[in-house]
């Protein structure tokens, strides 16, 4: 009938990430398994095929660089649009993942390895193998990121850019993270120093890691990257109080220090041996007119001073010997 549209089936061929695929060819056949028509993408991954009648038909798709697929395809009396979109694709990427050392990487097992295309969705995942050899085949061509974890390591993320056939090698060198430890120490008396700040800064002079020393003067930094830092360490901040000393009034005073107080700081690198700071803690380390940090005063009244309380049990206990001991 004159005006009547052709039967035909048309479409597009995609790959996994949307992406045209050209050159896919396209075979119709019937139930019975003849060759009807055939055709190839074109450059924007088109194609068109014609039934002789309306009917089910099975449409082929195939491609050098991708898995096939086949479909039943129902046609009536009209042109009827069939997009094929075609997974795997024909590259593979592989290599080990471990720890760096001279002339290449020794492979670590069991580290996971995630595959995520431009949009972010995760493409696959693999576990290295006992040898830290990996491999993810059937790729699309395309650009990627690959990210390597795993425990006590700071995890790796690289580019990798995949052909439309062929194999691609890529290595991965984990930064394997270390546990710093160390003492703060009295320079004169030697002992231990409770409650002292230990602050870690990288050679780019941020701040890594801090922490407060137990009742021993211990410290530990427990994630921490291979690299050159500085360590210091401090004691309390100084505390002051206004006095007035006279006829009966109160002959003591107690002064009550808080200890550091650690803000959220970013994981940092380590040493694997342990470290031993000393550092006298006294007047000279505030300025000549601040109460040097720890110490107690006594023999004066205070106001707004608190003494021993239910709070703070053993106020008056708290403060540094002559050399900067703790008592």
């Amino acid at each position: 009938m004159d005006g009547q549209q052709p039967i035909m089936i048309f479409g597009r061929v995609t790959r996994g990430d949307g992406a045209p695929l050209p050159g896919a060819a396209l075979t119709l056949c019937d139930l019975a398994g003849d060759q009807l028509d055939r055709a190839v993408a074109d450059d924007g991954g088109h194609y068109q095929l014609a039934p002789s009648t309306g009917g089910t038909y099975l449409v082929i798709c195939s491609s050098s660089t991708h898995q096939p697929k086949a479909s039943l395809v129902a046609v009536s009396d009209r042109p009827l649009r069939h997009d094929v979109g075609l997974s795997g694709g024909g590259a593979t990427l592989e290599g080990t993942v471990g720890t760096g050392r001279e002339g290449g990487v020794a492979g670590t097992a069991g580290v996971v390895l995630t595959l995520t295309d431009v949009r972010g969705t995760v493409v696959a995942v693999a576990r290295s193998n006992a040898d830290g050899s990996y491999r993810f085949a059937d790729l699309d061509e395309g650009s990627y990121t690959l990210t390597a974890a795993a425990p006590d390591t700071t995890p790796i993320a690289e580019t990798v850019q995949i052909p439309a056939e062929g194999r691609v090698t890529r290595d991965i060198a984990l930064a394997t993270q270390l546990r710093l430890s160390g003492v703060v120490r009295s320079a004169s008396g030697g002992r231990p120093v409770g409650e002292a700040l230990a602050t870690l800064v990288g050679s780019d002079g941020n701040v890594v890691g801090a922490a407060v020393t137990g009742d021993d003067g211990t410290f530990v930094f427990p994630e921490v990257a291979p690299g050159t830092y500085t360590i210091t360490a401090s004691g309390y901040a100084p505390v002051a109080s206004e006095i007035e000393v006279g006829a009966g009034q109160p002959s003591d005073v107690t002064l009550t220090l808080t200890p550091p107080a650690l803000g959220p700081v970013d994981d940092g690198p380590a040493y694997e041996d342990d470290h031993t700071f000393s550092r006298g803690f006294g007047a000279e380390d505030f300025g000549s007119d601040a109460v040097p940090a720890g110490a107690y005063t006594n023999g004066h009244n205070g106001r707004h001073a608190s003494g021993p309380s239910a709070e703070h049990p053993g106020a008056g206990d708290l403060g540094f010997d002559a050399d900067g001991g703790r008592r």
